[in-house]
């Protein structure tokens, strides 16, 4: 009796899976479908998109150590034109090339607009903003220096120290020692508090205090 309940039950199961797919076969083969296809699709956009990071990986690397500063510009710049992260990379190698060139104001002219624009990330711009005040400090502007950095002396910001560096420097170019002398022991303070991280920052700071007559 038991076998007969049990071959009714798989006749009613084959019965119902026979309806189900008879109902709705075509959409459960096309679900499928939409499956693979969308997981063909993830595979082949990550692959291509890896392709594409790789080759603007390589034009970036093969523009930058290009020797000829000339045909160099002209590399840099069609990547410039792309955009993205290695078209930021690009102007900063740019601003290199400028220097390298012997036209300092085209370099900080290239720097400043990187720091202006609102694409890059936050740290390139502050980067950016460090190089051109250095460069400030090389022509011969110590309060332009100063005042591109002073929004980045401020606590938490990452690149203090450098800023607080030039803060320094740019005061001493302006014969301002008692402003240099503060901003020093400033850096020095916060270096030692960052441990390995500003030891470089601590130690340079130690020598201007000095020349300072700390």
């Amino acid at each position: 009796m038991a076998d007969i309940f049990h071959e009714v039950e798989e006749d009613l199961r084959r019965d119902q899976a026979a309806a189900i797919w008879k109902k709705y076969g075509n959409l459960l083969v096309g679900a499928a479908l939409l499956l693979v296809l969308a997981v063909a699709a993830h595979w082949g956009w990550t692959k291509y998109s890896t392709n594409q990071q790789l080759q603007a990986s390589a034009d970036f690397l093969g523009a930058a150590a290009t020797k000829d500063l000339k045909a160099r510009e002209t590399a840099l710049g069609k990547i410039v034109v792309e955009g993205g992260t290695y078209g930021v990379l690009a102007r900063f190698r740019l601003a290199e090339t400028a220097i390298e060139g012997g036209d300092k104001a085209k370099a900080r002219g290239i720097l400043g607009e990187i720091a202006k624009d609102g694409g890059p990330d936050k740290a390139l711009r502050d980067l950016a903003l460090i190089q051109a005040a250095l460069l400030e400090l090389e022509i011969g502007k110590p309060e332009t220096a100063a005042d591109l950095v002073k929004d980045l002396t401020k606590e938490g910001e990452p690149y203090r120290l450098s800023a607080l560096e030039v803060t320094g420097l740019a005061a001493v170019a302006a014969g301002d020692n008692a402003k240099a002398k503060t901003a020093f022991e400033i850096l020095k303070k916060t270096a030692d508090a960052e441990a390995a991280a500003g030891s470089g920052f601590a130690q340079r700071a130690d020598q201007m205090l000095d020349r300072l007559g700390n």
